[in-house]
Order: structure tokens, then sequence, then C-alpha cells
């Protein structure tokens, strides 16, 4: 990268995700490529980031993964952009940009504010400021005139912009719709701002040792892109296939990721559910858990509820050996669902703090945990020896 830098708010709700977005389709539009990243455990704002940047996302998260230079290194472009979580000292985002050393572009929606914006400003002392909402010139002069910090643009309010917040179906029905986002930006200044010097770091090809079937389609979507990354790492020849159209590839191990499985009908699968049966590796996360217990794979039923459930971070260990982790392997994770499963008496997957998590048998290991590979690599290890097992046993 010849240039990067953090977007960070003083709160959440601010129009980060726009002003990335917008900042990645000007940038582009100068013929420069953009490699985009999320600081946090989001799904949402990465599928954004790469529909207008036409690469993946990865995630920058140091407490599920601790290293986080090593993900940030390993991806070449003209310019890295970098979306915070929350409010800069809220969340990771502080953190990861002083682990990184990048300078800090405050967006601040001062929609309903004008000299004040300033004060606000001196508060979190950025490297620069974009203004998001502008009612028009005099509305942006007043701002800029109380702002210290230098000021590289703005965008005017615009109700038609505005993306889709949580609801997780309408995240993807806009995925590949972007609207045009017309930011006034000195892209110039932006650009020496987070001039650096870097050296990539690219991942090392390996042989393939087993094939993984990876679910995606409308209902799987949610994947560190990294997790799979990692997974080829390890050894692991990827397979994409679609449930929801019966589509099951010749594989020695299935994973399905999270996502959306209740907005669509779950037809039965029977070769999904043929291969599961007899012992093909499996390993599942919040959707796929879901998918799998309406397959009839995972005892008990699945209720939509109107809250998040164990919403946030999660410590976990291992209760059982199963093909992605052994027993008492601890592991840092992320819940994020609406959904209740409900069940009697299982082999849980975790012990997390009181509760019990998950569905652990010999070939089958689901729950709502999400994990990165990359602050659990056993995980990985273990899942890829495991589907290569079974492939040597099932030629």
């Amino acid at each position: 990268m010849r240039s990067a830098f953090v977007l960070a708010g003083p709160a959440t709700g601010v129009g980060k995700t726009t002003v990335a977005i917008g900042l990645i389709q000007a940038l582009r539009r100068r013929g420069l490529s953009v490699q985009p990243y999320k600081i946090g455990p989001d799904y949402i704002d990465p599928l954004f980031h790469a529909s207008a940047a036409g690469r993946p996302s990865y995630t920058l998260d140091p407490w599920l993964m601790g290293d986080v230079r090593t993900t940030f290194e390993r991806h070449d472009a003209d310019v890295a952009v970098v979306e915070g979580v929350m409010g800069l000292y809220d969340g990771a985002t502080a953190e990861v940009a002083r682990r990184l050393r990048l300078p800090v572009v405050l967006v601040v929606d001062v929609w309903a504010m004008g000299a004040s914006a300033g004060a606000l400003v001196r508060g979190f002392d950025p490297d620069a400021v974009i203004f998001n909402r502008v009612a028009g010139p005099g509305h942006y002069a007043i701002c800029r005139a109380a702002t210290r910090a230098p000021v590289l643009g703005c965008l005017a309010a615009d109700p038609g912009i505005e993306l889709p917040e949580r609801h997780l179906g309408l995240a993807l029905e806009r995925r590949g719709a972007l609207p045009r986002i017309r930011l006034e930006v000195d892209l110039d200044a932006l650009l020496r701002l987070g001039r650096r010097r870097f050296v990539p770091h690219p991942r090392r090809a390996v042989p393939a040792r087993a094939t993984v079937a990876v679910a995606r389609d409308e209902a799987f979507s949610f994947y560190y892109p990294e997790n799979l990354e990692i997974l080829q790492e390890r050894g692991a020849r990827l397979r994409f296939f679609s449930p929801l159209r019966s589509e099951m590839p010749d594989a020695d191990a299935l994973y399905l990721g999270g996502g959306f499985p209740e907005l669509h009908r779950s037809r039965p699968h029977r070769a999904l559910r043929a291969a599961v049966r007899a012992g093909m590796p499996t390993y599942a996360e919040c959707g796929g858990l879901m998918y799998l217990v309406r397959q009839g794979l995972i005892p008990g039923r699945i209720e939509m509820t109107d809250r998040l459930r164990n919403f946030g971070y999660a410590e976990a260990v291992a209760l059982r050996d199963t093909v992605a982790v052994r027993r008492g392997y601890r592991v840092r994770g992320h819940e994020y669902h609406q959904s209740l499963w409900t069940h009697g008496s299982v082999p849980s997957a975790w012990r997390v703090g009181s509760r019990l998590e998950g569905y652990a048998v010999k070939n089958l290991h689901a729950s709502y945990l999400h994990l990165h590979f990359g602050g659990a690599p056993e995980c990985a290890v273990r899942f890829v020896e495991s589907a290569a097992t079974w492939g040597e046993r099932h030629l």
C-alpha cells in the first residue's frame, strides 16, 4: 500500500460505512486499487466494502485474532481503507490505529450541530476530519471554521444514499447495487496523510490435502475471508456450493457458515443429509447450525425471536474432541443471532461461562459461536486433518 488510514467516528451511526464506500468508489474512479478492512467482528459492513472495492474486506479484531498486523500486511493495493467500529475509543479502533501506526480520519455527523463540531473534534484530536450530513455550503463553512484539525471535505445529507443498518436480509439485497456516493473530499490530501512504505507478505501456497465443500449462497454468506484462506494454507481445496439449490459437490468435509437461512425455505437436502449421516466431517456456525437443525441432523427446533440472544464476544472451552477441536481447547468467539435453538439434553460443543453451547458428536461440530481461525488456529488444522483422514478412508 502506498497510502492507508483509519476511518473512525465519535459514536456509532455517524456514517462511517457510507463514507468508507464513498471513498472506495472515488479512489477506484481514479484508477487506484483499494483494499478495505473492518475493525471488529462484523460480517455486514465488509459485504458493502467488497461490493465497492471488487475484492474481499478483511477483519481486524485484536480480541478475536490477537495479531492484526500480519493480516493487514498480507494484502497489497494502492490504498487501504480501514473502517472502525462504534466510537473511536469504544471498541478496538484506537488500538488498531496505534498498532498499525495509521492516521485517524474522524467522520462527524454534523446534521444537528454547527460550530459545536469544532469542540467535539478537539476532544478526539484526530489527524483529519470528514463531515457527514452537511446541509449546504454555509453549514459546511461554519463547521470547518470551528475545527482546528485538517478538514478533508464533506458528504451532503441525502436520504437516498443511507445504507440499511443491522437487518441481515437488507444488507445482502443491496449488495452489488450500491448507490454512487458523491463525496466532496480532497483525495490528494487524504493520500498524502496516509502515505507509507509497505512491503506485502502474502500467504504461501501449499498442496491440497483434502476438499472442503463451503456453503455459499443467499442463505450462507457470513465468512471471514481469512478463515477460508487459512484453511487453504493448511491444505484445503475449497469448493463452493448452494444448499438452497440442493447442490452437493464431491468433498471430504462440509463447512456451513453463518447467514440467514430463516429467510429461505429449507427443502430436504438428501445428499447433504446422507453425507453427514455417513460421517463426513462437518463444521457449522450460527446459520449453519440452524440449517442442520431444520434438516433433522441436529435435535431440537429453531424459533425466531424479537431480540438478540447472547450478543457479543464470548470465551469458550471445548467440552469434547470433535473434527474441529480438542477437548479443553480455549477459544474467543462472537455471537450475533435472534434465533433460539430449543432442545433436550445434547452433547454440547462448548462451555461459555456458566452455559452450554452448541452440538458436538464425533463428525459434527455446530454452534452459534463464530470463530476467527487467526485466533483459533488449532480448529483450522484439526478440521483439515479430519477432512484428509475421511478422504483417505473413502477413496
